[in-house]
């Protein structure tokens, strides 16, 4: 690993990228600031924490080994949670200078306008500092009503979608990802999506053998096929015209394991059930069912491919009732069974691997 570089060397620092080199932060760890916005979920901020903490342990030992962190306020300050837990501050304010990553976590709609002001000087000391600022969950709202979203695509969750328009009209909104990063400004969905990001920081600075350490300390789902599945799920949507069928493959990709109600998403796009099918055909091609099926095999392919789950473990990941309902549509859909499936797959690896 190369040697972490000094502070004055760091100032150029950016969101991580996949593929990054790793550097060793064993004699001056990775520093993050922190500002949370009144009414913060807890969920993000324990994942932001928990995951720097365990990527740090060694054994039992649980240290500030590779990452330190600071929540950023004025001395003696608290911050209520949504659920009521207070966090007091730890640092008053120092230069963004001093951090490799900044985050902004916002709390309820309703509070967005009750932090402190040097909250908000704060982003924007940041931004001159070249540092990389993190919005999560509504913290895009923030980092938006102070125009550092401006010609920048947003994350956010489709839950906020109609009140984001509203408030701040003219941004392009990303709906089906955990996070997304333009440059050195990231924003993420909030609650469980903080996990990603974080791996990617991780991985990015610390290395695969940290990251590894952190899933399987917080017992998070292997990331040797979670993270890819994903994206697995998640088709391009490129080409459909009509925002509510754009909307509701959002929400099928999201729901697809859970088999989501037809009825009731046709109502919550103000649509009848019938000319929600009629419409959702006509831009798609098939009917709902059908691409709720088509997605939940694609991910099942997948993970027949590239992980060692049994049939029936990944039938029930990926939404199918069963192992033999399962092979029943790989059959019919593919013309092979789950068992062939993954034997092909292990014959062309090992061929690969003959070849190389």
């Amino acid at each position: 690993m190369k040697k972490i570089a000094t502070a004055a060397q760091r100032s150029g620092a950016h969101a991580p990228e996949q593929g990054a080199p790793t550097r060793d932060f064993g004699d001056s760890p990775l520093r993050v600031g922190i500002l949370l916005w009144p009414s913060f979920p807890m969920m993000s901020l324990a994942g932001l924490v928990e995951s720097l903490r365990h990527a740090g342990d060694h054994g039992d030992s649980s240290k500030h080994r590779y990452a330190t962190w600071d929540v950023l306020g004025t001395p003696g300050s608290r911050t209520i949670s949504s659920c009521g837990i207070e966090i007091e501050a730890t640092a008053a304010y120092p230069s963004p200078t001093h951090y490799d990553y900044v985050f902004v976590i916002g709390g309820l709609l309703r509070d967005l306008d009750k932090a402190p002001q040097r909250h908000r000087d704060y982003l924007h000391a940041t931004r001159n500092a070249r540092r990389p600022l993190i919005g999560v969950c509504t913290g895009s709202f923030v980092l938006a009503e102070e125009g550092i979203l401006d010609g920048r695509p947003v994350c956010v969750h489709p839950y906020h979608e109609r009140d984001f328009n509203a408030a701040l009209p003219g941004h392009r909104l990303v709906l089906s990802k955990d996070f997304v990063t333009d440059d050195d400004v990231t924003t993420v969905l909030g609650g469980v999506s903080i996990l990603p990001f974080m791996l990617r920081i991780i991985g990015t600075h610390f290395g695969p053998d940290r990251s590894a350490k952190t899933v399987h300390q917080m017992t998070l789902p292997s990331p040797d096929w979670s993270s890819d599945l994903s994206a697995i799920v998640r088709r391009d949507h490129e080409g459909i015209t009509d925002p509510r069928i754009q909307k509701a493959l959002v929400l099928l990709d999201a729901q697809a394991t859970q088999s989501p109600s037809i009825a009731k998403l046709s109502r919550s796009l103000g649509l009848s059930e019938r000319h929600f099918l009629r419409l959702f055909r006509a831009q798609v091609g098939r009917s709902p069912k059908t691409y709720l099926v088509d997605t939940k095999l694609r991910a099942a392919t997948w993970m027949l491919r590239h992980t060692t789950r049994s049939v029936t473990e990944v039938a029930y990941a990926t939404g199918f009732s069963s192992g033999a309902n399962l092979a029943d549509h790989c059959q019919k859909r593919l013309g092979i069974s789950p068992t062939r499936l993954r034997q092909t797959a292990l014959l062309r690896d090992e061929a690969d691997e003959t070849i190389q």
